[in-house]
């Protein structure tokens, strides 16, 4: 519409023009008028023509381009909130240790003469693990005397009084051993509990009884119970031991650091939006959404963000419509009651 009464006004103005130049032509003598200052008249009259046309093209051209930014908005895609469960969790590091362990020592001074388990080997109650010979009797091959009905010739078995695996093997054959010193250790692996170190701030979010999630480094997942604490804090850490042991048994090495998840708060039917559709500032201190309010224009919203897992956060305010749109990718850099468009 407005190219057209451009036109219109173009081709008023000119004929105004030729009229005016006609009149004036009629009331001069046609004897006073040379030929050159006729074709002089001619050419100023053609360029304001030209430059006339010229100027409705270029306003023309700017129109419609305008048109055009104005009814293309930002491609997005939408989301919409829904509804659903979540746990807050306090994630610590632990790592795996035996509670119950036997330390196999030496009875008295001697050369070891033989050893009959490996590590990684099963023990049982009363297996014997090593002779070991006095250093006198070493010295002497001909030392033999009676302990009461029996003929004492230098060698002693020293046996396991617990179950388990041979964790630890400190002597072998040949070596020289001292009274008390540790020679072995016995480890039964169904003492194995999940130690952490819980700071002294998280120690009310910690409950014994409660279950949690261990992950173990290869991804498996196992669930455990928080079964007792020891009464102290660190000096330097402050923080204050506790025991998890795995409702499901599974062969797992010690001193193997896991990541124990607590669940301490729990939300139902709690609003939730895809992370992607939150955005913050550079300190992630503010959040807000794009809202769309009709099929072309979104409007910012700020919301309170809660807690999140890996793919979604809650939402605590303002409070959402499963029916709202809500932009989901194309909203960084929108201003408030952005022009956009929704793609699929």
């Amino acid at each position: 519409m407005i190219t057209k009464s451009k036109a219109l006004i173009k081709k008023d103005w000119t004929f105004l023009c030729v009229s005016q130049y006609n009149k004036k032509k009629l009331h001069r003598e046609p004897q006073s008028t040379s030929e050159s200052h006729r074709g002089y008249e001619y050419a100023i009259i053609f360029s304001f023509i030209m430059f006339m046309s010229l100027l409705q093209i270029s306003c023309g051209s700017k129109g419609s381009d305008d048109s055009a930014d104005v009814n293309n908005g930002t491609p997005v895609t939408i989301t919409h909130p829904v509804l659903m469960n979540m746990d807050n969790y306090l994630n610590l590091n632990g790592n795996t240790v035996f509670l119950s362990k036997e330390i196999i020592r030496s009875t008295f001074d001697g050369f070891i003469v033989k050893v009959f388990k490996n590590i990684g080997d099963a023990v049982k109650t009363g297996d014997k693990l090593f002779i070991i010979r006095t250093k006198e009797s070493a010295a002497s091959d001909t030392l033999n005397f009676r302990l009461g009905n029996q003929l004492f010739q230098g060698a002693v078995y020293i046996s396991a009084n617990s179950k388990g695996i041979l964790s630890e093997l400190n002597y072998h054959s040949g070596d020289y051993v001292t009274t008390g010193e540790q020679i072995a250790v016995v480890s039964n692996p169904s003492s194995l509990r999940i130690k952490l170190n819980v700071p002294y701030e998280d120690v009310l979010n910690v409950r014994i009884g409660n279950q949690c999630q261990v992950n173990l480094p290869d991804g498996i997942t196992v669930s455990g119970i928080i079964e007792n604490n020891v009464p102290a804090v660190d000096p330097v850490t402050q923080t204050q031991i506790y025991y998890v042991k795995l409702l499901k048994y599974k062969t797992v090495p010690e001193n193997l650091n896991v990541m124990v998840k607590i669940p301490f708060e729990h939300f139902n039917n709690t609003t939730v939006l895809p992370k992607s559709a939150l955005n913050t500032d550079v300190t992630e201190s503010n959040f807000w959404i794009m809202k769309l309010i009709n099929d072309t224009t979104a409007v910012k919203v700020d919301v309170k963000k809660g807690i999140e897992n890996d793919s979604v956060a809650q939402v605590l305010s303002p409070k959402l419509d499963t029916t709202d749109k809500v932009v989901l990718t194309g909203a960084y850099g929108l201003p408030d009651t952005a022009n956009v468009e929704i793609v699929k």
